[in-house]
């Protein structure tokens, strides 16, 4: 049996690295993870552009200014002022280089093509310059970050048609049990209902993954061996839930030896989730994760999510943030317990039930307390992982 530290750095070594592809800016770009840092290849704007509605004026005109033409935005009509002549100007619209200024309309008052001036602003005022959002040349995304509705926005507005970005991994989920029946079936005495197989699909889906398929396999030994041969043959990752462990009816562990699996650890100084196995086989990555639903989840969130973070190329994360109440820990090994971030701390919301998905339902991080330490106090500074 290992520690946290030393199961989460043996991911790392044994994580596989994404091919890029080429994929089209559009809507469906959202959720890819970007391959390479985006440079952009023009200015923003690309010419001295009005940020309102107004006249685009040049010099001083005690008078009033000659109003000599017009500038909708999108046009290419330029004009050459001359001391005291202005053109109407509206937002988005070129400015011309002869143009110091630009005032709002709601600065000055026309009559007889005379735009006279009731506020007149400073030299350069309402003029966004050449380059003033973005340079040509300057990094504005990194690589390794999750495509948003803005970032496709942003893409576009440079004139990018396409981006490098990771190729998401095909996910397998098997999930084990004699004892499992699915929601809507009618159940036999003993059983309970299956919900890790719709969980894992949600959070690998919500996480970039490419789901394929969830397996039922029942608890057998030459089941699990071929299940676990159909899924690797068809994903880059193969989760399993349940049937790790060391009972009588817990084949996992026999069936990836079987198959001349590379076992990188099995078991982890943990509550929940001791049993978390996690090897390569034929170039899948698999994990087979406890099959009490609360163990599964907390195994994905800080280790699955650690080995999709790396194949996809982000950036493994943590956040440090003030202990929400006490905790003790009496068990000698590390323990993830659930909480709720609220008002900048986290706050446990309940004991370390493993089996359980309530409190789950309830909180949106895992608070990290290491088998070293015994005692946390409220306003300690805890690591925490995203649910």
């Amino acid at each position: 049996m290992i520690e946290v530290q030393e199961a989460l750095a043996l991911i790392d070594r044994f994580a596989a690295e994404s091919p890029e592809v080429s994929a089209e800016v559009d809507a469906g770009l959202n959720g890819a993870i970007l391959a390479q840092n985006i440079f952009a290849p023009i200015n923003l704007p690309e010419f001295r552009q009005s940020s309102m509605d107004g006249y685009a004026l040049c010099g001083g005109a005690p008078e009033g200014h000659e109003l000599i033409g017009e500038i909708p935005a999108g046009s290419p009509n330029t004009y050459n002022l001359k001391p005291g002549q202005a053109v109407r100007i509206f937002t988005g619209a070129a400015v011309p280089d002869s143009a110091d200024r630009v005032v709002m309309q709601e600065h000055v008052a026309i009559e007889n093509d005379r735009v006279t001036l009731i506020k007149d602003p400073s030299s350069g005022a309402n003029i966004r310059a050449i380059g003033s959002q973005i340079k040509q040349g300057q990094l504005v995304i990194d690589k390794g970050t999750k495509v948003t509705p803005a970032i496709i926005g942003m893409l576009l507005s440079l004139g990018l048609t396409q981006a490098a970005v990771r190729k998401p991994p095909r996910v397998c989920v098997l999930v084990t049990g004699d004892e499992l029946a699915q929601p809507g079936v009618q159940k036999s005495p003993g059983q309970v209902y299956e919900s890790n197989g719709s969980v894992l699909e949600a959070v690998v889906k919500e996480d970039g993954a490419q789901f394929v398929e969830t397996i039922a396999v029942k608890d057998d030994f030459h089941a699990s061996v071929q299940a676990i041969k159909q899924a690797v043959s068809k994903a880059d990752l193969v989760l399993i839930s349940g049937g790790i462990s060391v009972g009588d009816y817990d084949f996992i562990a026999m069936a990836l030896t079987q198959l001349g699996a590379e076992k990188h650890f099995h078991g982890v100084r943990q509550k929940p989730g001791k049993p978390l196995y996690f090897g390569t086989l034929e170039g899948s990555a698999i994990f087979a994760l406890p099959g009490n639903p609360a163990s599964t989840l907390s195994c994905y969130c800080v280790y699955v999510r650690r080995w999709l973070q790396n194949y996809l190329g982000t950036n493994p994360a943590t956040v440090t943030m003030p202990l929400g109440a006490d905790l003790v820990n009496r068990f000698g090994r590390a323990l993830f317990i659930k909480a709720k971030f609220d008002q900048g701390q986290a706050v446990p919301i309940d004991e370390f039930n493993s089996a359980t998905l309530l409190s789950f339902s309830k909180a949106d991080i895992l608070i990290f307390m290491g088998a070293e330490v015994t005692e946390l106090k409220a306003g300690e500074m805890v690591e925490t992982y995203k649910i």
